[in-house]
């Protein structure tokens, strides 16, 4: 069984190592590959260093994932490939949603780029819509010398519904 808390110093670096695999193994094959080169662990340390997102992870003894929130956005949720299909992705979701929800806002948004599928098929299984498909300039360092887009999918869900359901 696991825990769903805070995330703590203690926790970053297998954050960082859980976000950088699980980013790869969900993205790699759909970005542009010039992308790559600014997504090393040493990019996402950054991220998570001058990230004012709130961050939440679920843990037995290990980080088996983590979701992140800033306003009415669900940011990034990744699970270990060892917690998919356990129910920790559905568990930090909801957490998500109740942490935007409790913030005062009653629609959450969510972005992933399109043809992830298994990130697709999840947030729709869960009851988030599609709201619209765009390209999106993809996060790169200030010193890149590059831009890229990708096409990406914004999904939006009601929780006032939610909020009426649990009551």
């Amino acid at each position: 069984m696991y825990d769903i808390r805070h995330a703590e110093p203690s926790d970053h670096t297998a954050i960082v190592h859980l976000w950088h695999q699980g980013w790869h193994d969900a993205h790699a094959q759909l970005v542009p590959e010039g992308v790559l080169e600014y997504r090393t662990l040493e990019c996402f340390w950054k991220w998570l260093q001058d990230s004012d997102d709130k961050l939440w992870v679920a843990v037995d003894n290990d980080v088996l994932g983590f979701v992140t929130t800033n306003g009415e956005e669900l940011m990034k949720l990744y699970v270990l490939a060892k917690a998919r299909g356990t129910g920790t992705a559905k568990a930090l979701l909801q957490h998500g949603e109740s942490q935007i929800r409790n913030n005062g806002f009653s629609e959450a948004k969510v972005f992933c780029i399109a043809g992830n599928s298994r990130a697709e098929n999840f947030y729709l299984r869960e009851g988030w819509v599609l709201n619209r498909t765009f390209q999106d300039q993809l996060w790169v360092p200030e010193t890149a010398t590059r831009n890229f887009a990708a096409r990406t999918r914004c999904y939006r869900k009601n929780l006032i519904s939610i909020s009426m359901a649990e009551s």
